[in-house]
């Protein structure tokens, strides 16, 4: 079972959470980035598994004001993890490189227009309420250390001639 994780700068609370009951009225389960202020470990972390997690990431972004803090670690976020990117367009303006492999909503207009044009190019609510959420894969286990005994018993061997060879030097062992 997987989501849409939508991302939006505090200036467009509006839309998200009217994207949010729009989609979730068309049977979508929906995470908005909410919750932790951007660009903190809390933030970090929970963006993290959100994504990892999410079917599909949706970004409104305004060009015209600039870059927003965590668009480029969710945008990457979502680029390794191979999840669709879709940008919520609210002006002109050239977007960041990237955000350049997202596909491009256009909501600069009326709502509706944009909303119908989301729709349409989202994965059916159905399709990512049954696709798994999936597992990441887990990090190889190091072979347990095992100390080469041939190389310690040369030290050994070693540092007792050593040992020897100063005791006979010094006169502490006679010959």
């Amino acid at each position: 079972m997987q989501y849409l994780y939508i991302s939006y700068p505090d200036s467009e609370y509006d839309l998200a959470h009217r994207l949010a009951a729009d989609l979730q009225a068309a049977g979508y389960m929906v995470f908005i980035d909410t919750v932790t202020e951007p660009g903190g470990m809390a933030w970090a972390n929970e963006t993290r598994h959100a994504i990892r997690d999410a079917g599909a990431i949706l970004i409104i972004f305004t060009p015209d004001e600039g870059r927003r803090a965590g668009v480029r670690h969710e945008s990457v976020l979502a680029n390794r993890r191979n999840k669709p990117v879709y940008v919520l367009r609210r002006s002109p303006g050239d977007l960041p490189r990237y955000l350049s492999d997202a596909a491009e909503i256009d909501f600069t207009g009326e709502y509706e227009a944009g909303w119908e044009a989301l729709h349409a190019a989202l994965p059916s609510a159905h399709t990512l309420f049954h696709t798994p959420t999936p597992v990441p894969p887990r990090r190889p286990r190091r072979p347990p250390h095992r100390p080469n005994w041939r190389l310690w018993a040369a030290w050994t061997l070693a540092g007792i001639v050593l040992l020897v060879a100063l005791g006979i030097a010094f006169g502490v062992i006679p010959l």
